[in-house]
């Protein structure tokens, strides 16, 4: 718990911050939601259940992770103008990508409702 709440809290490295947790997991998410969009591993329920499950939880910690990378690139010292251009970078990063990855579970809740509960809506 400890490491969450500094990764919440800016604490963490930036470097570490974006290498070893933003993009390991933002490329989870791709290639969940690739799999998924073109169709290969979900002709099996198992793997289909795997992706989605990779897909939603990565899609909820995203923005979590897109808010400690900005917190981490508000303190990383900004020296030299490329301290100060990776800074931006960072930050640009994690809005985008926290906001794809809120778009990514918004469709989820989409599809989840109109296949879950509108079908129970209809019956009654």
């Amino acid at each position: 718990m400890t490491f969450l709440k500094k990764l919440m809290t800016g604490q963490v490295a930036l470097w570490c911050t974006f290498w070893l947790i933003g993009i390991p997991l933002a490329l989870i998410w791709d290639v969940s939601g690739a799999c998924m969009v073109v169709g290969c591993g979900i002709e099996e329920p198992t793997t289909g259940a795997i992706l989605l499950a990779l897909f939603a939880l990565s899609s909820i910690a995203i923005p979590f992770v897109s808010v400690g990378l900005w917190r981490s690139a508000s303190k990383y010292p900004r020296k030299t103008w490329l301290q100060t251009l990776l800074a931006i970078g960072a930050k640009l990063c994690a809005v985008v990508s926290g906001l794809v990855a809120l778009t990514g579970l918004a469709v989820l809740l989409y599809i989840g409702f109109y296949i879950f509960i509108n079908p129970m809506l209809d019956h009654t």
